[in-house]
């Protein structure tokens, strides 16, 4: 009935009907990725057989007159949100394109420069991965009102991060291994006191939570990542684990494999899990609540490290990529478990190691 085509770097949904003419017809997803071009394939032929979509006879509506930044806005979110986004990361953009709109949304597409932007991107008031970020997202914004012609491309110049030494420092925090001994020792001891008292179920309680900060210690994986882990993800023949399914997309849209063989603590951790779950659907970790997870990991992070809550979950997978290149494995064989895109990502936590290394010599030599 329908099949999925590639065109450039976009994918295509096409229908056949001999009784048509012609008797293919293409409709454009809007999206590079394959398990969302997957997705509106299922709706839209769905809507097809039940009479409510015929791509044969789809009405020409008049394009939208686009005058300023805002309706700009206003249009990419709609659009990427129908395509490319999943529902977390429409709702981060669409708070941050949303503020952007109501402060400088009047601004005529004709009259508008880079300016608001670059002012953003270099707010040293924001954490320098904050701003990362801002930079990553106007720069698709940019490239997206390009490709269809908003604005014109000649007329900016590339959005330049500026970069302090403090911001290289202060982007990258990580556990030590007495952090990590000390935290999973007070929330082992907390669920303790806690069944003791009752105020914790013996088979409903905070314990998982040891496990899963030792996941994500040795991973490296993402949180969005784990949350999303499923029994049939993990093959434990191989003992490889598929990161991204037909459920959750991955940052990069691409499946990942992470190969862990001869990492016996991940191991142990994967066979411990994997007796919890019956059905190939089951998650690892039991649920997928971000906020959840980050709530009750915050709440023993500060019982038991109170004058490091600047520390967080994700500082879990730059301690992972800290302790790998700190114990020598080469750079770019931690880039390929990290799944870094760039070897320059990795680089920065090899740069941040060894200013570590020069400070505790120089400290050891006074």
């Amino acid at each position: 009935m329908a099949s999925i085509v590639r065109s450039g770097k976009k994918y295509y949904i096409q229908f056949f009907d001999n009784h048509k003419s012609p008797n293919r017809k293409q409709v454009p997803t809007e999206t590079r990725s394959i398990t969302t071009a997957r997705k509106v394939a299922k709706r839209l032929e769905a809507d097809y057989l039940l009479g409510n979509y015929d791509p044969w006879h789809l009405e020409k509506s008049e394009p939208r007159q686009i005058q300023t930044l805002g309706e700009l806005i206003t249009l990419y979110v709609e659009e990427k949100s129908k395509t490319d986004w999943n529902s977390n990361t429409t709702l981060t953009n669409g708070k941050l394109f949303g503020k952007i709109s109501r402060e400088i949304g009047h601004q005529k597409l004709d009259e508008l420069t880079e300016f608001p932007f670059d002012e953003l991107i270099n707010d040293h008031k924001k954490a320098y991965a904050t701003r990362l970020g801002y930079r990553a997202k106007f720069t698709a914004f940019l490239n997206w009102a390009f490709l269809h012609d908003y604005l014109q491309k000649d007329k900016f110049h590339v959005l330049k991060l500026t970069q302090t030494e403090s911001d290289q420092i202060s982007s990258i925090n990580y556990f030590t291994p007495n952090d990590i001994k000390i935290l999973t020792s007070y929330i082992s001891g907390k669920v303790v006191e806690d069944l003791e008292k009752g105020f914790q179920k013996k088979n409903s309680n905070a314990l998982w939570l040891v496990d899963f900060i030792n996941w994500q210690r040795l991973s490296g994986m993402r949180l969005s990542e784990t949350l999303n882990l499923r029994k049939g993800d993990i093959n434990t023949e191989t003992w490889e684990i598929t990161i991204g399914n037909d459920h959750f997309v991955t940052k990069s849209k691409k499946k990942q494999i992470l190969p862990i063989e001869s990492v016996e603590q991940l191991k142990d951790i994967t066979k411990k899990k994997l007796a919890d779950c019956s059905s190939d659907e089951d998650r690892l970790f039991g649920h997928s609540c971000r906020r959840h997870t980050n709530r009750i990991f915050n709440k023993y992070l500060k019982g038991a490290l109170p004058k490091k809550t600047y520390l967080n979950i994700h500082s879990l997978r730059h301690t992972c990529c800290i302790e790998l290149l700190r114990a020598g494995v080469p750079i770019y064989t931690v880039q390929r478990w990290l799944r870094h895109a760039d070897v320059k990502t990795t680089q920065r936590y090899a740069d941040l190691l060894n200013m570590d290394i020069s400070e505790q010599v120089g400290r050891a030599l006074k």
